[in-house]
């Protein structure tokens, strides 16, 4: 095997892997980790840094010998700013390097701002409220305040507004929510006015009945508005509910129904539902406490409680609708990865349709170039592979043809080229694959001729072979010749020689 390509070695740095979370909360700290390799004989010393644009944010000395040729830096940085932060971690190149390209690396974090700030908006002190609490501020990204009606609590400030058993002192926060679209998360308990309550809604009303029921929960596992964990609430005791029907007035998406000792009901008990573009819960229990309390007999953490309710938080604290035509793709992606965009395509009735049409348009923002590729169907979505693209970033728009649909969104791809984080050709593994003795090198083909020459396994070889026919089986021939002899007997016939 003649090996091509430069193998002389040379001093040379190299950022072998960088690892760092995809995502960050606006302005948290996240970890980078940093792997660097130095091959060399001499003891040196550079300058790590990682910047930002123009802008350094961490640089430190780094030494290498011989005996010590791999260093790891780890640090924390901080997310400043919402959406893609785009970073360069770099080694200052030797003197004497000849490949600088391996040097860098590219990397990005999508900084994400989920502060959200809940009000608890309740007239009466009881333990399901430090419940609920707890469970939201089990999340870090979530701000919980709790004020009474007297309090006059600005509902502009927050992003969600639970109302704890409500009764006619909060007809002005009612109000307020439905004149600045506020999500609204309603749980009835012990002081609940349900006649004031059915004044305030028109999606459902609840049958008034000074009695109470006790009921069990029933998870219903066909839920969409957001997706549940495996968890189970068949053992959690029993929650105190109005006794009457609830009657509703608009399709409602039910997350729990009640269970009535053995008996399995269409009653809801907790649901969402929609409302000139705004969302809303209802949770019509008192004593969900207890359910938090279960939760840690059962698990010895209160997580899936804590979890259920941080689902709902996070449900209510967004007032993103559902498209027919939904995209799920990353904002960057790095050269050498696979780059997949995925689409959801409903028809009008909001059910899957597997018959479309998608295609999607991408333009380089620097060289204002366009790429058109068609999605292809794969199992209940659409995909679309767009692996080779050259770095940069992108804007797209994903239409549906024959239907008035079409998303559009924007990426960016990482340049990462392996072929510069080599310094010099690799013959290590030819040589692992045909042996050391098998691999020549540019300037040695004098050598692959004598051992060509001398191998005695291609001396040349001298082979022949022969074969018989009987002329019987050459019919066209045979019948040649003897069309030959019957012609020179017919002419010896008439010359009067036979």
């Amino acid at each position: 095997m003649i090996y091509g390509g430069d193998t002389t070695n040379y001093p040379d740095l190299k950022i072998t892997q960088l690892n760092v979370n995809r995502y960050s909360y606006l302005n948290n700290e996240f970890p980078v980790e940093i792997f660097t390799t130095y091959t060399g004989s001499e003891a040196i010393t550079t300058q790590f840094k990682i910047t930002s644009g123009n802008t350094t944010l961490h640089q430190e000395q780094i030494r290498f010998s011989k005996d010590n040729p791999s260093q790891i830096v780890n640090l924390n940085l901080t997310s400043k700013k919402v959406g893609t932060q785009s970073l360069r971690a770099s080694l200052t190149p030797l003197t004497l390097e000849k490949n600088i390209s391996n040097n860098n690396r590219n990397f990005a974090v999508e900084v994400i701002d989920q502060q959200t700030k809940v009000l608890i908006l309740s007239n009466v002190i009881h333990p399901d409220i430090a419940a609920l609490k707890k469970a939201i501020a089990s999340n870090q990204q979530r701000d919980v305040s709790i004020q009474n009606t007297d309090d006059n609590p600005d509902l502009n400030d927050y992003n969600m507004v639970i109302f704890y058993s409500p009764d006619n002192a909060f007809a002005k926060a009612y109000n307020q929510a439905k004149q600045l679209n506020k999500n609204t998360w309603t749980i009835t308990g012990p002081s609940t006015d349900y006649e004031f309550l059915n004044s305030q809604m028109t999606a459902y009303s609840i049958e008034v009945d000074e009695e109470v029921d006790e009921v069990q929960p029933i998870l219903n596992t066909s839920y969409t508005t957001f997706n549940l964990e495996d968890y189970s609430y068949d053992d959690y005791p029993p929650v105190q509910v109005p006794f009457g029907a609830v009657k509703m007035n608009t399709a409602p998406d039910v997350l729990i129904y009640k269970s009535i000792g053995d008996v399995e009901t269409q009653q809801p008990l907790w649901f969402t539902y929609e409302e000139n573009e705004t969302r809303h819960a209802v949770f019509l229990a008192e004593g969900f406490w207890r359910w938090r309390a279960q939760s840690y007999l059962d698990e010895k953490d209160f997580k899936n409680w804590d979890e259920l309710v941080g689902s709902q938080i996070q449900y209510l604290a967004s007032n993103k609708r559902r498209n027919r035509l939904e995209l799920d793709y990353k904002t960057f992606y790095y050269q050498n990865q696979k780059i997949i965009i995925n689409a959801q395509y409903l028809d009008k009735n909001y059910e899957f349709e597997d018959n479309g049409i998608l295609n999607i348009t991408l333009i380089h923002k620097k060289s204002n170039n366009r790429t058109v590729r068609p999605f292809i169907l794969d199992g209940n979505s659409y995909t679309v592979d767009l692996s080779g693209l050259e770095a940069g970033d992108y804007k797209f728009t994903v239409k549906v043809e024959n239907d008035q649909l079409s998303q559009s969104g924007a990426l960016s791809i990482l340049e990462f080229d392996v072929e510069k984080q080599f310094i010099s050709a690799h013959d290590q593994g030819m040589k692992q694959l045909v042996g050391i003795d098998g691999v020549y090198y540019q300037g040695q083909i004098d050598e692959v001729i004598t051992q060509l020459l001398k191998n005695p396994l291609l001396k040349p070889v001298e082979r022949s072979s022969t074969s018989y026919a009987s002329l019987v089986d050459w019919q066209y021939l045979l019948g040649f010749i003897l069309l030959l002899l019957g012609l020179e007997w017919f002419l010896r016939k008439y010359s009067g020689l036979v």
